[in-house]
């Protein structure tokens, strides 16, 4: 297995994960909380987070091919569309308030709205089933894997994050890498069209 492909999935789902936008809201979250309540609440995101991608990557396709009866270039068509709109609207308007509650338990603000929609969203679900069609199941757990080792290093940084790049800068970061997560989108339309209609990309 070559170590490109490996890479070139991580970082796919690296840039939907973009695990650099949940760090205002988990220290919003948890800014009146106690230091072992918060490391509660980032155990529970990322474990959650994990389990939920895991499993709708695994059965994803399953679920389009007997339960829905649609192909995975059909599946790529609308991922990249869904992946586009959903890129461009954070581009235009981003709001951390938006995903915003303040749920009675500790544990349920891990899993909502931490583990879902921020870290598990629907952009997170068609990369991870993509991968898995493209590049088989050992990659796209590997992806799976370093993706949310990666989240939990970042989000347990996010007070000293904060600190480093302000409100500013992790507002801009994390704007930057949509317009990446745009691009991946366009490329999910592009090839889905050319699987469905033979068609042959020139790069």
């Amino acid at each position: 297995m070559q170590f490109d492909v490996l890479m070139n999935a991580a970082l796919a789902l690296l840039a939907i994960l973009n695990p650099i936008t949940v760090v205002p809201l988990y220290g919003e979250l948890t800014r009146d909380l106690e230091k072992k309540d918060r490391a509660k609440v980032l155990n529970t995101a990322v474990l959650a987070g994990f389990i939920t991608l895991t499993a709708l990557t695994f059965l994803g396709q399953w679920m389009m091919n007997s339960v829905f009866h649609i192909s995975i270039s059909e599946f790529r068509i609308a991922g990249g569309i869904l992946l586009t709109v959903i890129a461009v609207k954070q581009i235009v308007y981003y709001d951390p308030e938006e995903y915003h509650q303040s749920p009675s338990k500790v544990m349920e603000m891990g899993v909502v709205p931490m583990a879902i929609p921020m870290l598990v969203g629907p952009g997170s679900i068609v990369t991870g089933i993509l991968i898995l069609d493209r590049d088989g199941w050992l990659v796209a757990l590997f992806a799976l894997v370093v993706n949310f080792a990666i989240a939990f290093g970042v989000i347990r940084n996010a007070v000293t994050l904060n600190r480093i790049m302000g409100k500013f800068g992790t507002l801009v970061v994390a704007r930057i890498l949509w317009i990446f997560i745009a691009a991946i989108g366009a490329h999910f339309l592009i090839s889905g069209i050319a699987a469905t209609f033979g068609l042959t990309i020139v790069s």
